[in-house]
Order: structure tokens, then sequence, then C-alpha cells
């Protein structure tokens, strides 16, 4: 059987823009390693920042000119969401070789996540249509009354880390597009790859307008440039404490001081009691702290 790496159906020296695949406006590019051999199984771009700037454009446009929020209900929405679902799901034994040779990950490791990503993109799709708000009746005062009304934050940029590249995806896209967002994601530069792939299988579903998901690719350069940019309503990030910080001093400090959401590295503490069964307890401490080879934010690593 042939290695999915000689088989994408994609171009992964391209990235993905506007609804187009398209050549990267940098000359710069990145190797990408499997990392149980040190071999490099591709090379991708190293975007700049006039590359962020056109995906953030195209979001930008997708969102206020665009049809999925201003004009696709939220029935549809979530039908599109499911059929994207639906395409991982079909697709799930080319992701989970790509994504093992890429994280270098055991593929039994990889196929929970799958599973985990398959059924995220299923469970945001079932809120597409359920967005309410509140009527509030002030009773202090009969002729006042309150009314909330939930809309979508609007450009949402997403940075990714390196551990967990298509379920952490899920994780911070599904619930974006469920909501109306449009998006702007960039992978960790050490694993992109799974992230080309959920955009291939985007475009192919049809359902959704170009603009709404856009990827580029880097390090700190386009990450910084993504976080500074003026018309990105949101950021969510994935990363060190020390980078998470830089994120929220970037944030509040651009021109519009905009929602920020980080999920950092952890101190996670357990708790031995008397009656514990050691011998049992002692496999569970060492799955907790060396699981996924110790890359997990909440890895255990205190003890009581």
């Amino acid at each position: 059987m042939s290695s999915i790496l000689s088989r994408l159906p994609f171009d992964e020296t391209l990235i993905y823009v506007n609804g187009e695949w398209t050549k990267s406006q940098a000359s710069q590019t990145c190797r990408v390693e499997n990392p149980d051999t040190a071999e490099t199984i591709a090379t991708v771009p190293e975007c700049n920042a006039q590359d962020l700037d056109l995906a953030v454009q195209a979001a930008y446009s997708a969102f206020h000119d665009g049809p999925w929020v201003n004009e696709y209900s939220g029935a549809q929405r979530r039908d599109a969401l499911l059929a994207l679902a639906t395409a991982i799901e079909e697709s799930r034994q080319d992701i989970e070789e790509l994504e093992s040779l890429n994280t270098g990950k055991p593929i039994n490791d990889v196929r929970v996540e799958l599973d985990d990503t398959i059924d995220l993109f299923r469970f945001f799709a079932g809120y597409a249509d359920k967005v309410e708000g509140r009527h509030i009746a002030a009773q202090t005062n009969r002729n006042l009354e309150g009314y909330t009304v939930k809309v979508p934050v609007g450009v949402v940029g997403f940075i990714n880390a390196f551990n967990y590249p298509i379920c952490l995806l899920a994780w911070k896209v599904a619930p974006a597009l469920a909501a109306g967002c449009t998006v702007v994601f960039k992978p960790g530069p050490q694993t992109p790859l799974t992230t080309q792939y959920f955009a291939y299988l985007l475009h192919k579903t049809g359902k959704f307008p170009k603009g709404v998901f856009n990827v580029v690719l880097g390090g700190v350069g386009v990450g910084q440039a993504l976080v500074d940019h003026d018309l990105v309503d949101k950021i969510g990030f994935t990363g060190s404490v020390a980078t998470g910080k830089q994120v929220i001093r970037s944030t509040a400090s651009t021109r519009n001081v905009r929602c920020t959401s980080v999920e950092l590295g952890g101190k996670s503490p357990g708790v031995v009691m008397p009656d514990a069964d050691l011998d049992k307890t002692a496999k569970l401490v060492v799955s907790g702290c060396m699981a996924n080879a110790g890359m997990n934010c909440n890895a255990l690593t205190r003890l009581w």
C-alpha cells in the first residue's frame, strides 16, 4: 500500500485562501518532519504578512458581505458542518495515517482523536440552529424590559499547537463556524498537513462560501501578524504560557482591543488518597504524565 504522502489530494506547497489553493507571496519554505524518524516528509510555505492580510481580507469580506452569516440560516450552517463531519469520517484512514506520520503518534492514539474530531463537528452542528437570546423583565420597574441577542463575533484568528493538530482544530473551528464566524487558521509549523487536508475536505463539500475558512502556514512571524491585524475580531491561541502572555499583551495594545482566548500549559496535580490501590495508581500516574510523550496541557506533573 502506498503512503498517503504519495497520494495527497491537495498540493501541500499551496495555501488555502478565499476558497482557492493559491501560491504564497513568500519565498521562504518550512520543512515538515516525521519526529519519529527525523525524515522530511513535506515542504510547505512560510507565509508572510502579505499572505496573512489576503487571508484576513477574505474572511472579513466573507463575514460582512458573503452569505455565510448574512443569508444562510442556522439550519444551512448545521447541514454544512454535518456534511464536513461526514467527509472527515469518509477520509479518516488517510487523515489518521497523515497525522501519525506528521506527529509521530501511534495510529491507535490518532484514531481516538479522529473519533473526537468527527463528534465535535456533529455536536456543534447541532448548536448552529439553536442560537437564542433572552427576554429579561426588570423586576424593580415594570416599564423596563431587556433583550439579549447573540450574534457572531466576526473574523476569528486561530493559532494552533503541534501536539493535537486535527483535534484542536475541531475544538476551535467547529463552534466558530456554527456561530456564523469566519476563520483564519494557522496550524503549528511542525504539524500543518492535516489542517491542509481539512481545508481540502471543507472545499470539497461545496457547502462553505469562499473566505469562510482560510489557512496560513508558518511560525512566529505570521502568527504575530494575525494577532496584530486590525480586521480580526477575536484570537484563539493554544501554546506555551510565555507566548500566551505575548498574545494577550498584543491583543490589548492593538487599535481595537479584542476578545482573546488562550489555552496554555499547566501544572496539573494528582492526589493519592489513603485507600488507593497503589499498583493501579502508579500506572495511572505514569500514563497521566507521559501520555502523548508528555506533551499535554493537562499532563499530571504534581502529586500528593
